[in-house]
């Protein structure tokens, strides 16, 4: 019958956990002491403040990740390499305020290029001398060159001093150019001004 049969045994009882049934007591026991805060308000501020470290470091135990170890350092000039120099700002808004100045100021001259020598050369004590076309045609191409060198050193001068680079040098390579084209462009009036060339010759 059923009630004379034997009654099947109950599953067997799980095992216990670490701490699953420990009294407050015990746990606080395993747990060891807690650190003792400082009372008075010196003792406060002397103590080190302790940060959690953050997630991304929790994860990789303390250490950095690869990614942040593996990480390029930052690209571009530090913020001190990048200020503006003063000084150089400076001297080259002069210089080409200068350039300005002389290049307005010579464009009369330019024009009469002929003229001009002829009164230079007979200041220098060299007499009366005439020049023709040539001359002329000289003062037009020194006008047309100085005219896009001044262009030319403004426009990259400022892109410089935007920049906060150096600039110095572009109203001074200017100049120097200048000056180089000048000394060609004599050279030819004079080797085809033949009167010119015969009262330099025998003085």
């Amino acid at each position: 019958m059923a009630a004379d049969s034997p009654a099947e045994p109950s599953s067997p009882r799980p095992q216990p956990r670490y701490g699953e049934y420990a009294t407050p007591e015990e746990v606080a026991e395993a747990r060891g002491p807690l650190p003792v805060e400082p009372t008075d308000p010196v003792s406060r501020l002397a103590a080190p403040i302790v940060h959690p470290p953050s997630p991304r470091v929790a994860k990789t135990g303390g250490r950095p990740s690869a990614a942040l170890r593996s990480a390029p350092p930052p690209r571009g000039a530090p913020l001190g390499a990048r200020r503006p120099r003063q000084g150089n700002n400076l001297i080259t808004v002069l210089l080409l305020v200068f350039g300005i100045w002389n290049t307005v100021t010579s464009i009369p001259s330019y024009l009469e290029f002929g003229s001009v020598l002829s009164q230079g050369v007979a200041l220098a004590g060299y007499g009366v001398v005439t020049f023709g076309a040539i001359a002329h045609t000289a003062g037009i191409v020194l006008l047309v060159l100085s005219l896009l060198l001044l262009i030319a050193a403004v426009g990259v001068s400022l892109q410089l001093i935007r920049t906060g680079r150096r600039s110095i040098w572009v109203p001074v390579t200017a100049g120097a150019l200048f000056l180089l084209a000048s000394l060609v462009v004599m050279t030819v009036v004079v080797a085809n001004t033949p009167a010119l060339a015969d009262v330099l010759h025998n003085r």
